[in-house]
């Protein structure tokens, strides 16, 4: 079985490198293909460098050349090792061993680069350590959580750890979110597996270190003798800059008990009898522990390798979080070896020597159970949970598409606005006849929706309307003004997306040039679709030509509703980032009308008064008053752009860049066009064009001389454009935590980078 393993093993910690190295070791011994996945985090691998290196990171410096860059970057090293020689050596050993005894695959610096990524495993494994420590990793990353890779991959989270008492508030919902992706869900301290299993309702099992999977011996494959020739204490301190002075008075007295000196991993003179200083690598640290006399840590692997050597030992309660070590002590039987200062330690402790017959049995009795869990794990068939919003109310599930409300033949179902604007069908149980077609016609988990492939499809252009007006007037370069065009010719209707007399954005469908004209242009916000569907399948039932211009979950709510195909229904789906929140929208909305004391009458997202490169944002008022911002540094856009205020279905759907489309054609920005096709980029703004039917082919002949194009590839035009599932993330769950306890102008505010000089969040 091919298995991936994504950990923290690259960082310079013992017990983080050895954890990864013991899964490793232990699913090879057991006939598996192992890698361990290279992700390489900034958030992690700064903390361990011996010095700054990119150029963002030496903003200070007047060097802005690369090569200049990479020449002071070389001399700050070379400064850092005469003047740190230990630290030099330790890096060294830390990478030397990262990069020679562990199985790692290429380098991946960002969860984005293992998305593009071409991965494919049988099984893909996240753990162990503080992978889920939100606190630590200043946010939640989706990579830990598994969201890369083949989808028909066995997920499991082995001996995973939040770090924390509980999981903060404002990373709740990201839970929510990842967590459902795992077949399998183990964690390693017992409040961890209570703070889990209030995002899931999958089993959540506790496992074991992956150190207690192995034995000694095969430790000692890798460890390395030390040089030193009297007894000693080794002291190890877990935190690399706080001082510990729990942990330095208990080592003073059994110093003074022992008639011991001390070996100890800080970095300066801390104790009055000192050996020496331990500046080793992952081999050594096995070599100190194992040859000492007796151990004081503050650190669960110093504590686990004192037990796998036999140790006698003290383990000082973590400051923070004391249950990890609280636990494991308990679990081996031993908990009187968790003291917290030297004043606590009882007389004659020095002469009491560790049972570890009995310590061993349980030891491996824990190995066996993590050993049992795994094997169980990976024999796992994975199952699709396919249960709807209905079955199991969950806003993942939900597109607001409300095919189930147009569906219902009682009017049972209505959709009901939940506390951050977005819409939910709720179903009122004395009207609801129990027939189940809101079950059959949602959209959530329905992959027919998508359009099958076809030989020769989709076909992609690069497209710009002719008539530099329509251009102007339109968000990319015009494409859909000859659709809408041409249906109205046909003496059918177009349906799009538009705002109503008090702002609401809404589906709505249109019978004239100045109706269809309304729905040019980006909304950036989750439109009702209201009563649109039936309308739409009157007309067709009339043989009326109709085009539907509208999200891909949209179109596939409509396709769902009608049940079967009409000739004359053309869809059309825009290259979407997601639907904002309606009612961030509407309090923005009132937050300008106040400011302004007038109705807005008009608002786009993307005026192009200076060229499609520098779109602004305008919100026209009834007084005549015009608010004019560009749309690179607005509050409101860069929410949408940053991905901070979209439904919470939009960072688990499942039709965002789909090769073949769910509509008859596809259209949007043709975003990185000066990269891919510089010949055609201008500054009014063009399209990208994308036909994903036979239909949708012979739709576009009839209008397709009103448009200068060329022809592109899905891969090109989707190098730039969402291709993947946008990761939801801390931002996003704490903007939504405030809606409604700060004013909205202050709050998008403090998630606006560019204009908080990258300063983020709450």
């Amino acid at each position: 079985m091919k298995i991936g393993i994504l950990t923290f093993h690259s960082a310079h910690n013992y017990g983080a490198v050895l954890q990864a190295w013991s899964l490793q070791e232990y699913l090879r011994q057991k006939g598996h293909d192992v890698e361990i996945i290279n992700l390489r985090l900034p958030v992690i691998d700064k903390l361990y460098r011996l010095t700054y290196r990119t150029n963002r990171e030496i903003c200070r410096s007047k060097w802005v050349n690369q090569l200049a860059n990479e020449g002071y970057y070389q001399l700050r090293c070379v400064y850092s090792c005469l003047k740190h020689p230990g630290k030099w050596e330790k890096y060294h050993k830390f990478e030397h061993f990262i990069n020679h005894q562990l199985p790692i695959t290429k380098v991946f610096h960002s969860y984005e680069e293992l998305q593009q990524a071409q991965l494919y495993y049988d099984a893909l494994i996240a753990g162990s350590d503080q992978i889920w420590n939100a606190v630590m990793m200043k946010g939640i990353d989706p990579a830990y959580f598994l969201q890369f890779g083949n989808k028909d991959a066995l997920r499991i989270s082995y001996a995973a750890s939040i770090g924390t008492e509980e999981i903060p508030p404002k990373y709740q919902l990201l839970f929510d979110r990842y967590l459902r992706e795992f077949d399998v869900i183990s964690v390693r301290e017992k409040k961890a597996r209570d703070q889990v299993m209030q995002h899931t309702d999958k089993p959540v099992e506790l496992a074991a270190d992956p150190t207690f999977l192995l034995e000694k011996t095969d430790f000692d494959k890798i460890r390395k003798k030390i040089k030193k020739k009297q007894k000693y204490i080794y002291v190890h301190n877990v935190h690399l800059t706080r001082v510990d002075e729990s942990l330095n008075s208990v080592v003073e007295e059994m110093s003074g008990r022992l008639g011991l000196p001390v070996v100890h991993n800080w970095k300066s003179r801390m104790f009055s009898n000192e050996a020496g200083h331990f500046t080793g690598g992952i081999e050594e640290f096995l070599g100190v522990v194992s040859e000492a006399e007796y151990v004081i840590t503050n650190s669960f692997h110093c504590t686990v390798f004192a037990v796998i050597y036999h140790k006698n030992f003290i383990t000082v309660p973590h400051f923070k979080h004391p249950d990890r070590m609280r636990n494991l002590l308990e679990d081996l039987g031993i908990p009187e070896r968790l003291i917290d200062t030297g004043g606590n330690i009882p007389k004659g402790f020095e002469n009491r020597n560790i049972d570890y017959i009995h310590v061993d049995a349980r030891r491996k009795e824990m190995g066996t159970k993590a050993g049992e869990f795994l094997q169980n794990a990976l024999e796992t068939s994975r199952v699709v949970d396919d249960r709807t919003y209905f079955e199991y109310q969950d806003s993942f599930r939900c597109y607001g598409c409300g095919a189930c409300k147009d569906i219902c033949p009682a009017n049972a179902i209505l959709m009901k606005e939940d506390e951050e604007g977005f819409l939910y069908p709720s179903v009122d149980e004395k009207h609801c006849i129990q027939c189940g077609k809101c079950k059959n016609v949602c959209i959530y988990r329905r992959d027919s929706l998508k359009n099958p492939a076809v030989e020769g499809l989709p076909a992609v252009y690069v497209a710009c309307h002719k008539d530099e007006q329509v251009v102007k007037g339109s968000a990319s370069g015009g494409v859909f003004t000859p659709m809408y065009r041409n249906i109205l010719k046909k003496g059918g209707k177009a349906v799009g997306v538009c705002y109503d007399e008090q702002m609401q954005v809404h589906y709505e469908i249109g019978e004239s040039e100045e109706q269809c004209r309304r729905f040019r242009g980006s909304k950036y916000i989750f439109a009702d679709s209201r009563d649109v569907k039936q309308r739409v399948k009157e007309l067709l039932s009339e043989d009326r030509y109709v085009l539907f211009s509208g999200t891909p979950c949209q179109i596939a709510g409509l396709k769902s509703f009608l049940a079967r195909p009409y000739p004359r229904l053309i869809t059309v789906e825009v290259n979407c980032h997601g639907a904002g929140s309606p009612k961030i929208f509407r309090k923005y909305c009132g937050f300008l009308e106040n400011s302004y004391k007038s109705r807005i009458v008009n608002f786009e997202f993307g005026n192009k008064f200076k060229g499609a490169e520098t779109p602004f944002v305008l919100a026209e008022f009834e007084s005549g008053s015009i608010d004019i911002e560009k749309a690179a540094k607005h509050n409101l856009v860069r929410a949408f752009e940053d991905s901070n205020i979209q439904r919470p279905m939009c960072y688990n759907c499942k039709y965002v860049g789909c090769r073949y489309g769910v509509a008859d054609i596809t259209i949007g920005d043709y975003r990185g066009i000066e990269k891919e096709h510089p010949e055609f980029a201008n500054k009014c703004g063009v399209s990208l064009l994308k036909i994903n039917t036979e239909k949708g082919r012979e739709f576009f002949r009839e209008w397709q001389n009103e448009l200068t194009f060329i022809e592109s590839t899905y891969e090109k035009a989707y190098a730039k454009n969402d291709r993947c599932v946008m990761p939801m993330t801390g931002s996003r769950t704490s903007l939504m935590h405030y809606i409604d306890e700060k004013p909205v102008d202050d709050l998008l505010l403090t998630f606006n980078q560019l204009k908080r000089g990258g300063i983020k969040g709450l």
